[in-house]
């Protein structure tokens, strides 16, 4: 099944499907340069651009093509299945396999932070911008996590 990432939606790997290390393959390029649109939306100071650039790495990285399952492992917690379902429909997050997990895993982070900037567009709250600044230094870790795991090499930033 192919997914088209929105906002709506958090669409994660399951965690028994996180690699250790992963071998990118056909999809390198594409994600070299969705991942250079992500850091320049992250050094952008313009929400509205910086979700401008974040919309366009996801028309870049275009659908994400996953596995459905029903099945999530155990969260080792003492959580009833149901919990599980009840916590995963509040939060709009679908745990899936997915044939390519780089794209996958690129596409949650988009996801979610184009969702951030989505909500600091809306509002005018001095702390909600001072917040984003501080989200934005855990995005940047995350691409740089990207960037060893998946064996990638990114346009050097000034």
């Amino acid at each position: 099944m192919s997914h088209k990432i929105v906002s709506e939606i958090l669409i994660l790997l399951r965690p028994d499907c996180l690699p250790k290390s992963y071998q990118v393959s056909g999809s390198k390029d594409k994600l070299c340069t969705v991942l250079n649109l992500l850091q320049q939306a992250l050094d952008e100071t313009s929400d509205q651009y910086a979700l401008n650039t974040v919309n366009q790495a996801v028309e870049i990285l275009g659908n994400v093509e996953v596995i459905e399952t029903e099945e999530i492992p155990p969260t080792n917690t003492c959580l009833e299945q149901w919990e599980i379902d009840d916590f995963n429909r509040f939060f709009a997050l679908k745990h899936v396999q997915a044939r390519n997990p780089a794209e996958c895993l690129v596409a949650s982070v988009l996801t979610a932070y184009r969702a951030l900037l989505e909500l600091n567009c809306c509002t005018s709250l001095e702390s909600a911008k001072l917040e984003l600044e501080s989200q934005k230094i855990g995005f940047k870790s995350c691409v740089n996590l990207f960037v060893r795991v998946f064996n990638l090499c990114l346009e050097e930033r000034p």
